[in-house]
């Protein structure tokens, strides 16, 4: 079959359509009713519907092959401009504990090169990133959170952002392990594949993306750090 005939085939048609008319629904409620749990069920209901129609034939593994390219080049930056902004901050004499953290998002734009071009594509896109409401719950830190903080100030990696490791990998569970074993699919892929309700044809099209970077400052205008860790909680004058 084809993506268009994937996509128009009557249960995924079914359930996006169920999940748009909960998602109106949830809107004249403000958000405030039980249409949001449904549709996050409904999330997990299309993905496995959507990758159990998916086969790794040559042209699905070269778009596999360009998405996973796309991501790493923006995780790197991302990771790039955390360690940018953390010394920054390290340098600018601030006092107190701070923190900078990363956020890579799929583009919140629908791809312009997906074969699938439909309004409903484009609404069920704008559920799924995170635009609407956070129905992906995971997906509230990107697809794969990058912090430094000034109490932990190692930097990770590049392969340790990309792999977990300081070791080249391969995240390929769930697919076919023969076909894929040379590509090195990076964690923040398997990330969005196995863990979230991203199905594999939401995903190999994908190019563009979302960068979030924030330095968070902690400091306070008393000399004790240490206050309140040597209360003795067995003594009380509670009742005197």
């Amino acid at each position: 079959m084809t993506v268009q005939e994937i996509f128009n085939t009557k249960a995924v048609r079914d359930v996006e359509l169920e999940i748009l008319n909960l998602q109106l629904d949830n809107e004249r409620k403000h958000y405030d009713g039980p249409e949001g749990f449904a549709i996050e069920h409904l999330l997990g209901v299309r993905c496995h519907l959507l990758n159990s129609l998916f086969v790794l034939d040559e042209r699905n593994k070269q778009l596999l092959t360009e998405f996973n390219e796309a991501l790493r080049k923006q995780i790197l930056e991302t990771r790039k401009r955390v360690i940018t902004l953390f010394n920054s901050v390290s340098e600018s004499g601030l006092t107190g504990d701070f923190e900078v953290t990363g956020k890579c998002f799929l583009g919140y734009e629908y791809s312009k090169i997906h074969p699938v071009q439909t309004i409903r594509a484009k609404k069920m896109w704008a559920i799924l990133n995170g635009s609407i409401d956070n129905y992906i719950p995971l997906y509230g830190d990107g697809v794969e959170l990058i912090h430094v903080s000034s109490w932990d100030s190692e930097i990770p990696s590049e392969n340790q952002v990309l792999y977990l490791d300081d070791k080249l990998d391969n995240w390929n569970e769930g697919l076919d392990r023969k076909l894929t074993e040379d590509m090195h699919l990076i964690h923040p892929f398997h990330n969005l594949y196995s863990h979230m309700d991203f199905s594999i044809f939401d995903l190999l099209w994908v190019r563009d993306f979302n960068i979030e970077v924030n330095a968070e400052v902690n400091s306070n205008t008393y000399n004790n750090d240490d206050y309140g860790d040597h209360l003795d909680w067995d003594k009380s004058d509670y009742y005197d």
